[in-house]
């Protein structure tokens, strides 16, 4: 066999489909069991709330959550999850309610005073188009909401499937600010994934894994 085709041949075989590649959804630095370094920035993110006087209890331990907690009042900064269905307790990881946390006064600046979901956690892969795909959910790790109306100081409640496109854009208005914040990745929305998300915000926090936790401190800070 000339070198030329061993080297076709090794082309091929490298370019062939295989073992599907394994996808990850995960913060940086995520691993289970958790890290020293995830245990520490549990710690910072449990005295974050504290200072923000936001009430927590410990969680019992729930597959994949590194630092569970519960919000007894669901009610953070202010803000007030709203569960659609199901009844609680609502687990999450401490680091998604510092994220709500730092995006509050935000959110109360534009009247927002409950936010409505459906699914916070839930032990699940990540679902497009109606199917499962290969990695999991962050909803599963206690960093995810889907949020499907929003409550305005005003009493109107906005559902994001009828009231997406009104004229007054309010919720396009609550998206950007997750857009915006640091501690958030970018919401998926009507506008740009329409066929999965079209009746529902998808919200995901970081998980800050640094010296500093930046879940409570405004994005554009150093």
């Amino acid at each position: 066999m000339s070198f030329v085709t061993t080297l076709l041949l090794a082309l091929v075989v490298a370019g062939s489909p295989g073992k599907p590649r394994k996808v990850r959804n995960m913060p940086d630095g995520w691993t289970w069991p958790p890290s020293a370094a995830m245990k520490e920035a549990g710690a910072r993110c449990l005295a974050a709330l504290d200072a923000a006087e936001v009430q927590h209890r410990p969680a019992a331990p729930v597959k994949k959550i590194a630092t569970p907690i519960e919000i007894p009042e669901m009610r953070i900064g202010g803000i007030t999850l709203v569960p659609l269905r199901g009844e609680g307790p609502f687990p999450m990881d401490c680091h998604f309610a510092a994220a709500i946390a730092g995006v509050a006064p935000e959110l109360r600046a534009l009247g927002v005073r409950s936010l409505h979901f459906r699914t916070l956690h839930k032990y699940r892969a990540v679902r497009k188009r109606g199917k499962s795909m290969r990695f999991l959910s962050r909803h599963a790790v206690g960093l995810a909401i889907d949020v499907f109306e929003v409550g305005f100081d005003d009493r109107e409640i906005l559902r994001v499937k009828a009231h997406w496109s009104a004229a007054d854009h309010r919720l396009a208005k609550v998206a950007a600010v997750f857009e915006h914040a640091a501690a958030f990745r970018t919401p998926l929305t009507p506008a740009n994934d329409p066929r999965d998300h079209d009746d529902h915000l998808h919200l995901e926090a970081h998980m800050q894994l640094g010296d500093r936790d930046a879940a409570l401190v405004p994005k554009d800070e150093p």
